[in-house]
């Protein structure tokens, strides 16, 4: 019932969804009855791929629940590995389909069991049979097939990488074409080998849907897909933990329906090359679970949002002692400061490497590399910071000054509302009057982050609170997320959308990242024409424009003119009207506001210009 009015983060399913898609050729299984599978209508409408999403609904209904699920859910995994060939299959219920109480770990197990045993009876590679074999019959050769069967088994020649010939036995519906046979093709020696053919890898969310929202189950997911791909490395002997020559980087949490997540990717690529670090791996947006096991070749990890990754990053912390950066790069006082850890992970490396191999642990060597790198660093951050980004000579320019000292209410996910909240602060010289998160989880966190650039603090995943403190508060804009929008739309107060959950708008086609310096540009047009909405509105009635309330209402000043007010019974006389149409639109709303408070105070029914001044007034003292 909540989500159908609205809620911050989705359940746990969606979070878990999320990942598995962003991966390459990882398929879910969603386990939930009708109405639960929204999810891919909801990607195909937001990230307008050229894919489906690969995500199936295995629906509970009124057969399923009378007689059980496991034959329903273990026929979907094998139908879909037989028509997407996928590398994992991932097994997820839903907050409702979890109500069952059902053994899915069985299913998991049953499914393994029953791929295995499919491609095993499918397909069996004869090495180098026997002189004398024949291409339509292999009755001379034991493979196990009743001698009376009147349909003769068809062998199928293969071409293997180390150039023997092989002959695999398949069904008549098999997805391979015949090759061409040939008494050439044939051996000296017959050889029984059972054929390794590629089954994957069928894991259930370890998820609880009932303790843990969207991101928190994102994140849980996208750690324990790492955690078992590099445990499986480590079992096959295929791990390799040698780190690369060049100093490189592992990003961890880009994924679908992230906010501005692809162009963020795209800006932290950029920024990475120009600092001659080599990317590893992004996960799990375009990855490939089988390159998992590369992870512990990066020289660090970094993970741009709190939300997804951290828990990944800590435990290839923990398993490989790996070092990782979750200071997000928004703004520019934070990008710099990403910059400067970033380098002190690559000292910190080079002179490990420099110590190990000279066998002390002071190196004038090492510490002229590490000056060396330090003033590279140093001079890319003042190149870009006075160059590149329009930010800090925006924020010193007129424009931005006139912002100086306005009340702005910060709202969203606990990344992008501290963020904001300390670019607003001190790059920017707002005042913010709140800032808040849904992320209830990472709540102490965020006090941190936001102490001392802000009079409040709001931590709650209930809009209605949202919407009461900003009507409170009266601010001067808003940023948060979709749902402020609808609240400033109501108060007519402008909203600039920092975080999700957002609508198609936030989507956008064109390149526009939160992340990096260029990111730095794109915040501050946002900040500003979000304070400036309504300007134009003010120009269009200066010179008599169309929407002009002034030219459009009665000349007598016996005329009472009734407005969308606060309460019914207060009215505008036509005089009074005109002088709030005088007010700038970007703070029209709020002047309004006032005054009715005011005369609602008073009793006063009619609001005439003395009524507008002794507001004013009164507010002022």
């Amino acid at each position: 019932m909540k989500l159908a009015y609205w809620m911050y983060a989705g359940p746990a399913h969606i979070g878990v969804l999320r990942v598995s898609s962003s991966f390459k050729n990882v398929h879910a299984i969603m386990h939930a009855p009708l109405g639960d599978d929204y999810f891919n209508v909801m990607r195909s409408m937001l990230e307008r791929e050229r894919d489906f999403t690969p995500v199936t609904a295995s629906i509970v209904d009124r057969h399923v629940l009378a007689r059980g699920s496991q034959e329903k859910v273990v026929e979907n995994i094998t139908r879909k590995n037989k028509e997407e060939s996928p590398d994992l299959i991932l097994l997820t219920p839903t907050c409702t389909s979890s109500i069952l109480q059902e053994d899915l770990h069985n299913f998991v197990e049953r499914s393994t069991l029953t791929l295995t045993n499919t491609e095993t009876t499918n397909n069996v590679i004869i090495e180098s049979p026997p002189t004398g074999a024949v291409a339509h019959s292999v009755s001379n050769i034991d493979l196990g097939v009743d001698e009376s069967s009147k349909t003769p088994t068809k062998l199928h020649y293969v071409p293997k990488v180390d150039g023997r010939n092989h002959f695999v036995k398949q069904n008549e519906d098999s997805l391979f074409p015949p090759k061409a046979l040939s008494e050439h093709n044939l051996g000296q020696k017959g050889q029984l080998e059972e054929q390794k053919s590629n089954i994957p890898d069928v894991i259930l969310a370890d998820v609880n849907h009932y303790r843990v929202n969207e991101l928190q189950a994102a994140d849980r997911t996208l750690e324990q897909i790492v955690r078992y791909y590099t445990e499986k490395a480590k079992k096959q002997n295929i791990l390799n933990t040698t780190k690369t020559e060049k100093p490189s980087v592992n990003i961890i949490g880009v994924f679908t329906l992230g906010f501005h997540n692809q162009h963020d990717c795209r800006e932290l690529k950029r920024l990475f090359n120009d600092l001659g670090i080599k990317i590893n791996e992004i996960i799990p947006e375009g990855g490939d679970v089988n390159n998992l096991k590369n992870l512990p070749q990066a020289w660090f990890n970094f993970v741009p949002y709190r939300e997804v990754g951290l828990m990944t990053a800590v435990y290839l912390k923990t398993e490989f002692n790996m070092p990782y950066v979750s200071i997000t790069p928004m703004g520019l006082v934070d990008t710099a400061l990403c910059i400067r850890e970033i380098g002190k992970i690559i000292t910190n490396h080079l002179n490990s490497q420099l110590n190990e191999n000279l066998a002390h642990s002071a190196s004038p060597l090492g510490d002229e590399k590490t000056n060396l790198i330090e003033n590279l660093f140093n001079k890319y951050i003042d190149q870009q910071t006075r160059f590149i980004s329009q930010a800090a000579w925006f924020s010193r320019s007129i424009d931005c000054q006139n912002l100086t000292g306005k009340k702005v209410v910060v709202f969203g996910d606990a990344t992008h509302s501290a963020a904001i909240t300390k670019i607003l602060s001190r790059e920017m010289g707002i005042r913010v009057s709140c800032a808040g998160t849904y992320c209830k989880h990472d709540a102490d966190w965020f006090r941190e982050q936001v102490s001392g650039f802000c009079d409040q603090v709001l931590i709650t995943d209930d809009h209605t609170q949202v919407g009461d403190t900003i009507a409170k508060l009266e601010p001067a804009a808003i940023f948060g997320t979709q749902m402020e929008r609808h609240v400033g739309k109501r108060l007519d107060i402008p909203c600039g959308v920092i975080s999700a959950p957002v609508h198609i708008q936030n989507f956008p086609l064109g390149y526009r990242p939160f992340l990096g310096y260029e990111g730095t540009n794109q915040i501050a047009d946002l900040v500003y024409n979000s304070f400036n909405l309504g300007m134009e509105d003010h120009l269009l009635q200066i010179f008599g424009g169309h929407d002009s309330v002034v030219n459009n209402s009665p000349s007598t000043n016996n005329t009472v003119v009734s407005t969308n007010s606060i309460n019914d019974s207060i009215l505008w006389s036509p005089d009074g009207l005109a002088e709030l149409n005088k007010v700038p639109g970007f703070v029209r709303g709020k002047v309004k506001r006032n005054t009715e408070k005011y005369a609602l105070q008073k009793n006063i029914s009619l609001i005439t210009v003395e009524i507008m001044y002794a507001a004013k007034e009164a507010l002022s003292n």
